[in-house]
């Protein structure tokens, strides 16, 4: 049986994006295609009886929704907008209801009598349009994005599916996201910048807003939390209540998600999880180079009185149900939900993916808590494929405060002793965990050992652990992936203690850079679209100057010795110092770490005699190892191993 290789990127699906209607489970099958470079995203159904049937075979084709013998759902057309299509479940050719501007979401209203779907202007521009941009705002740029629109129009559109048609509700020029219907059809839940209007700071909140259609009114639901960063609201099936998610951002991006509860009887909101060490919702979401076009939904009402809600504790996914006084913990293996919904019998309907399967759709039973496998969109290239074993342990820190999660992935196709791979996440409040991971897995199959960890700062180990880094950098997270080197050389078999090896990406290629810096314990190293430089992140990052602030502990400009202490915490400052042979990876379109920052360690490294070099990887964004033009993809992984197997 071989292994998972680099180019099997193009093999492995994945699944998202459910709705059961009846004896149907539909659901998005996710890939990439080799053939034209691109994405794709198919819609499926499978019955009772386990039989699947596709229903399209090209493009990407999103949010499957059914009203009574029709299967609606958005595609991408030949400019890159989505329209809405319609299509007999029981076989036909899809119908284009919509022209013009693209589609961005669609919801069904509670009654099935209409469609409510966000829209997008977008005017097009001339490859060889000479037009000027005249900048007006500091946060004016997006990674993924390029430069933030600001002659788009949003609509908000009624789409009535009984006469077919459209009726505008609202269009304007600032961005929204469309959340959900009130069951009378007369109230919009959606989210929005609080302040679209400031040009001198930067705002990152994302408020929830209520607009009632008849009176053409809009209530600010969050209003409590005017900082706030929420994520998803959903009304109760009576429309008098609403579940929000998401937090007051205190601590910026390491503030736990929590689940709220707003009653629009007496508009007072509380509340409901209180829990600062479980993080709600999918924004806090553990990572994986196989997720596509996740929902992001993360709740459910079952009831009036019981919602249903994802959220994420040491390195795993987990569903509870709030019962109108307490949360109740529904499951808690070791594994990622990545979608889910509810049928009509409260039954739950998901996909998982564990760190040796990635994907898998399941239902659950609420009432007995049994689980049945549906489909496993993998199983014939299983018959041929294995993946390397994946472990997962717990070790102490240094100072012996707090216990630390890590997996080791094994080298696989060899008895001897196989070099081993350190690997830093980004965030840093991000995670790894208990899901499946194409890289480390083609890593394992080429002969290399895989160990990761979560260190201070990461996420899903509640708020004092995210935070712990902020003002800290390269302290007791250095020390965290030290001992945790230390614990896997000590537990797992068959290292090469002569061939360590460190990686990472974003702040994990900050992390992978400060290491080598202070450190020669390892014999090679590839650090990735890092953070090297805080001053120059500061002015030049897409997030710069609010994401610096708050990680480094004090403004670059407000506070005194600020600039120094940049300076200091800066891998570049210590670059000198590196003895590690060094290959950099970046993305030429990368917003959030610009290659100002890779073109900097490159010159300070290269210019002392270290070896080193430096890939630019073109029409790239920070994202890329992740959702990047999958050649490219497959070309960033080959030339780790190449870089590696020169020193192993």
């Amino acid at each position: 049986m071989d292994g998972v290789a680099i180019t099997d990127l193009y093999d492995i699906k994945s699944l998202s994006q459910l709705w059961v209607t009846g004896t149907l489970t539909f659901f998005v099958e996710n890939g990439l295609n080799q053939e034209v470079n691109d994405y794709t995203a198919n819609i499926y159904s499978i019955d009772q009886h386990h039989h699947v049937k596709q229903y399209t075979n090209e493009g990407l084709n999103l949010q499957p929704l059914v009203v009574a013998d029709y299967l609606y759902f958005r595609k991408q057309d030949e400019n890159q907008r989505f329209q809405l299509m319609k299509m007999p479940i029981n076989g036909g050719v899809a119908e284009q209801l919509t022209t013009g501007n693209s589609i961005a979401q669609v919801k069904l209203t509670p009654g099935k009598q209409a469609l409510f779907f966000k829209t997008v202007e977008t005017p097009v521009k001339n490859d060889d349009d000479l037009t000027t941009r005249h900048v007006h705002k500091v946060q004016n740029r997006a990674d993924g994005v390029g430069w933030i629109p600001t002659d788009n129009h949003y609509g908000l559109v009624r789409f009535d599916l009984q006469s077919q048609t459209e009726t505008t509700i609202w269009t304007g020029t600032e961005d929204f996201s469309l959340e959900d219907i009130s069951p009378d059809q007369n109230q919009i839940l959606f989210l929005a910048a609080e302040h679209p209007d400031w040009t001198s700071k930067f705002d990152e909140s994302l408020a929830v807003y209520l607009y009632d259609i008849q009176k053409e009114e809009k209530l600010w639901l969050t209003k409590s939390f005017p900082d706030g960063v929420f994520s998803g609201a959903h009304f109760s099936p009576d429309g008098q209540q609403v579940a929000v998610i998401g937090s007051d951002y205190s601590h910026y991006s390491a503030t736990v998600n929590q689940l709220y509860l707003y009653d629009l009887t007496n508009m007072q909101g509380r509340n409901i999880t209180g829990n600062d060490d479980l993080n709600v919702g999918y924004e806090h979401s553990i990572g994986s180079d196989m997720i596509q076009n996740r929902s992001g939904i993360s709740g459910a009402w079952l009831s009036n009185s019981q919602c249903l809600f994802q959220a994420y504790d040491h390195g795993h996914s987990q569903l509870h149900i709030w019962d109108g006084e307490k949360t109740t913990l529904v499951t808690d293996e070791l594994r990622d939900i990545v979608d889910f919904t509810v049928n009509d019998n409260q039954e739950v309907v998901m996909v998982t993916s564990s760190t040796e399967l990635p994907a898998e759709l399941k239902t659950l039973n609420l009432a007995s808590g049994q689980e049945t496998s549906l489909y496993n969109p993998n199983q014939v290239y299983e018959q041929s494929h294995t993946y390397a074993q994946v472990s997962s342990f717990y070790y102490s820190s240094t100072d012996e405060k707090v216990q630390l999660q890590g997996w080791f992935t094994k080298a696989q196709g060899t008895n001897d002793k196989a070099p081993l791979i350190l690997y830093i996440h980004g965030g840093p409040h991000a995670a790894y965990g208990d899901t499946f991971f194409h890289e480390f897995q083609a890593l394992a199959a080429k002969g290399f050992h895989v160990v990761y960890f979560n260190p201070r700062g990461s996420t899903s180990y509640g708020e004092a652990f995210a935070t712990d880094v902020m003002g800290h950098y390269g302290e007791n997270d250095y020390d965290d992936i030290m001992a945790g080197l230390d614990y896997a050389l000590d537990h797992f078999d068959g290292i090469d203690r002569d061939k360590i090896f460190i990686a990472g990406g974003s702040y994990g290629g900050f992390l992978s850079a400060w290491t080598i810096s202070h450190t020669d314990r390892f014999q090679a190293a590839i650090v990735q679209r890092p953070a090297i430089d805080w001053i120059g992140l500061y002015t030049n990052s897409d997030i710069g100057v609010p994401f610096v602030e708050q990680e480094m502990g004090m403004d670059l400009y407000r506070d005194e010795g600020a600039a120094q202490y940049y300076w200091e915490k800066s891998p570049l400052s210590h670059a000198n110092k590196v003895k590690t042979p060094v290959r950099i990876q970046h993305g030429e379109l990368d917003r959030r770490c610009p290659v100002s920052q890779s073109e900097a360690l490159f010159l300070a490294i290269k210019s002392t005699g270290t070896d080193s070099d430096y890939i630019r990887y073109p029409k790239s964004y920070h994202g890329l190892s992740r959702n990047g033009i999958p050649s490219l993809r497959v070309q960033r992984i080959e030339d780790i191993v190449e870089w590696f197997n020169r020193y192993a």
